[in-house]
C-alpha cells in the first residue's frame, strides 16, 4: 500500500473578486471546506482514482471538530487512519485559502496547531506493507524540523523507509530560501522522487525562475536544467517539476520528459487548490502500478485539470479512466 505522512489540514476556501491592499475591501462570492495538506490530500486523490489500493495516512489533530472532520473524511473514503496522532486540548491545523475569481490564484494562512506536534520516532514503518511513502511539507512541523541525533526527523523516516525498498516521495511548501536548503536538501538523497513546482526547484538548485502562469511562455530547457540539478543533489530515480503549462521530468538515467497541461477551458477553472498535490496523486498512482515516467506524468497533469475544475481541494478528482478520457478529450498544450 501507500503511506502518506505530515501535514494535515482543514481548507476553508473563500473565492474572492481580488486580492486587496492593506486596509480595503474584498468581496467573497464562494466558501468551501474540505481537508488539504500533502499528508492527506495525496491519500483522498489516490483513493478517487482507485478503490483499490490500500492507503494509511498520519498526521497530527486536535480533539476537536476539525480534528474530528478528518476522521470522518478518511472513514468517508475508506482511507486506514488507525496511527493518526490525536493531541487532546490543542488545535487541528486549518488554513484559510483565498482564492481569486479570475485565474484561480491562491494566498495561503496556516495555523500548524498539532502539526507542530507531530512525530515519526513513533512509527514502525515493519507494521506496514508499502510500496509508497510519501512525506510533507518540510518546514511546518516544528519538531519533525527539529534536529535528532544529528538530522532532522524528516531525514530519518526517509532514510529508513529507503532502506526497506519502499519508494520514497516528497511534498514540499515554498519556505524563505535558506530554510529550504538547510531542511529540504538533507532529505534528497534518501528520496527516490521529488514533484514540485519550479519556485520550490529553482529555490533548491539555486537556478533562478520567476513563477509561470498561463500567459507565460515557459523555459522548458531551463526546467529541464532544474530537473537534472535535483538529481544530482541525490534523488535516486527522478524529479518532476510541474507548473501551470506543463510538467518537465528527469530520471537517473539522463532520459529527459516534456509534457503539456490539459488544455481546460479558462471558465472552467474554479480554484487551483490542491493542483500540485493532484499532479504528485497522478504521479504517485503511475508508481504504484510500475508505469513509465513518461505515463506517469501525463497521469499528473490529467488529475490536475480534474482538480481545478472544482472549489474543493480533492473533490474534482475521478477514476483514472475517467480523469485520463477526459484530459485527452480537452488536449494538451505544446511542448515547444
Amino acid at each position: 500500500g501507500i503511506l502518506c505522512f505530515g501535514t494535515f489540514t482543514v481548507d476553508q476556501g473563500k473565492v474572492i473578486d481580488q486580492y486587496p491592499a492593506k486596509e480595503h475591501l474584498a468581496i467573497i462570492s464562494q466558501t468551501s471546506k474540505s481537508t488539504g495538506g500533502p499528508g492527506l490530500n495525496l491519500a483522498i486523490d489516490l483513493r478517487l482514482l482507485d478503490q483499490n489500493i490500500k492507503i494509511h495516512v498520519i498526521g497530527g489533530i486536535g480533539d476537536d471538530d476539525n480534528g474530528a472532520y478528518i476522521l470522518d473524511e478518511c472513514d468517508r473514503y475508506k482511507i486506514d487512519h488507525s496511527d493518526v496522532q490525536v493531541f487532546p486540548g490543542f488545535t487541528t491545523p486549518f488554513t484559510d485559502c483565498m482564492v481569486e475569481e479570475t485565474g484561480g490564484k491562491r494566498t495561503f494562512f496556516f495555523h500548524p496547531g498539532t502539526g507542530d506536534l507531530l512525530d515519526s520516532e513513533k512509527i514502525n514503518l515493519d507494521d506496514y506493507d508499502l510500496k509508497v511513502l510519501h512525506v510533507g511539507a518540510v518546514g511546518v512541523h516544528k519538531l519533525m524540523d527539529s534536529e535528532f541525533e544529528d538530522e532532522n526527523r524528516w531525514v530519518r523516516l526517509l532514510r529508513k523507509a529507503q532502506a526497506r525498498g519502499i519508494h520514497t516521495n516528497m511534498e514540499m511548501v515554498a519556505l524563505a530560501p535558506e530554510a529550504m536548503k538547510r531542511l529540504v536538501t538533507p532529505c534528497l538523497p534518501y528520496l527516490d522522487s521529488v514533484i514540485i513546482n519550479e519556485n520550490e526547484a529553482g529555490m533548491l538548485t539555486g537556478i533562478e525562475y520567476e513563477s509561470t502562469d498561463l500567459n507565460t511562455p515557459l523555459d522548458w530547457s531551463k526546467l529541464e536544467e532544474m530537473a537534472r540539478g535535483l538529481l544530482r543533489l541525490g534523488v535516486k530515480k527522478f524529479a518532476v517539476i510541474h507548473t501551470p503549462l506543463g510538467i518537465v521530468a528527469a530520471d537517473s538515467s539522463g532520459k529527459i520528459y516534456r509534457q503539456g497541461s490539459v488544455t481546460v477551458p479558462k471558465e472552467k477553472i474554479v480554484s487551483t487548490t490542491g493542483a500540485g498535490d493532484a499532479v504528485t496523486s497522478g504521479v504517485m498512482y503511475g508508481v504504484f502500478h510500475d508505469w513509465d515516467l513518461a505515463q506517469s506524468i501525463k497521469a499528473g497533469v490529467a488529475c490536475a485539470a480534474m482538480c481545478i475544475q472544482n472549489a474543493h481541494t480533492s473533490e474534482g478528482v475521478k477514476p483514472i479512466e475517467q480523469t485520463l478520457a477526459e484530459a485527452e478529450a480537452m488536449g494538451f498544450r505544446p511542448t515547444v
